[in-house]
């Protein structure tokens, strides 16, 4: 099995995430006032500066969205 140091598991999440909130949503900052999340939280998912997240965290945004995680290996 190969490694690859720059995968990012995030960068499928992170662009469905932001591809949903431009369809259905004028700006982001108007996701989450109606969503009721930190606009840090989410900006910090989407900008890809923190690669940590709560599953819980990941989970509520997912709803949110109308979708649900899914977490699995390959």
């Amino acid at each position: 099995m190969q490694r690859n140091s720059d995968y990012d598991p995030l960068a499928q999440l992170r662009a469905q995430v932001k591809q949903s909130i431009d369809k259905n949503y004028p700006s982001v900052e108007k996701f989450c006032f109606e969503e009721d999340f930190q606009k840090s939280t989410l900006s910090r998912l989407l900008s890809g500066k923190r690669s940590e997240f709560q599953i819980a965290t990941l989970k509520k945004i997912a709803a949110a969205l109308g979708k649900k995680l899914v977490i699995r290996l390959e």
